[in-house]
């Protein structure tokens, strides 16, 4: 995540390649931006991320099987999970 110039979006804090980091609620992690690199083929500003189910023994799953990941909308609040049918865009209440 940079810009057309190479500057980061996210903070020094999270260097390329961190894992296995809890983040506390709240916490910045960066910024958006939508620079895709080919003008070409924009790319829309959006976010992935994960809730991750933990081991057990303080470490977290493997994110990429999707049965180690919590579905967020309770999260947030907010209906994320397709199978629920949620009318697009997703938007946050009005003051969140």
């Amino acid at each position: 995540m940079a810009d057309a110039a190479g500057n980061s979006f996210v903070l020094a804090e999270f260097p390329a390649g961190t894992h296995e980091v809890f983040i506390k609620a709240g916490t910045l992690l960066g910024y958006q931006g939508n620079y895709s690199g080919d003008p070409a083929n924009p790319t829309g500003v959006h976010l992935h991320f994960s809730v991750v189910r933990d081991d057990g023994n303080g470490k977290y799953t493997n994110e990429l099987e999707i049965a180690n990941t919590y579905d967020p909308s309770a999260y947030l609040g907010l209906p994320l999970n397709t199978s629920d049918n949620p009318q697009l865009p997703i938007l946050c209440n009005s003051g969140q």
